[in-house]
């Protein structure tokens, strides 16, 4: 299922999170079915606590990896509602939930991934939404007023 070269780009993914700073994540490799996931807990700026998962696909590096916020669960919005009733989002950057209802974070656009894009970026947008998501707690306001999308190249 996964190639050599797959394993060993993970490993290597692992010492970069835990060389640069993003020691709170890590990459994981469960034998029973041979799967990667990548996870670790995010602390805001104002000590709230996130866990983060990342259920690492198949073709890999190649592939976007999705990321979700499984604690708290659920998360909430400014109103109450759970994030993942909002499915996909521009104005919140959320893309469809888990089926677990966990809120996945918009981190990369699909037609922009690239294999290149290092988890240690995909947490670090995480960080960012994360904040962003803590205005909009204390605004209302959208997280798209907080965090611009990417811009298409022309």
């Amino acid at each position: 299922m996964w190639t050599s070269e797959q394993r060993q780009r993970l490993a290597v993914e692992h010492q970069i999170l835990q060389r640069e700073g993003f020691d709170q994540f890590s990459v994981y490799h469960h034998p029973s079915d041979d799967t990667y996931t990548a996870s670790g807990t995010a602390i805001s700026n104002s000590g709230r606590r996130y866990h983060l998962y990342i259920p690492i696909p198949t073709r890999y590096p190649f592939q976007r990896p999705p990321l979700y916020v499984t604690d708290p669960d659920p998360l909430r919005l400014f109103n109450g509602s759970p994030v993942s009733t909002l499915g996909v989002s521009h104005a919140m950057h959320t893309l469809t939930p888990h089926a677990a209802g966990w809120p996945q974070v918009c981190h990369w656009r699909d037609e922009r991934w690239h294999s290149n894009i290092l988890l240690q970026k995909v947490f670090l947008k995480a960080h960012i939404w994360l904040e962003a998501y803590e205005q909009h707690l204390a605004t209302g306001r959208s997280l798209a007023d907080f965090v611009p999308t990417m811009t298409e190249t022309v």
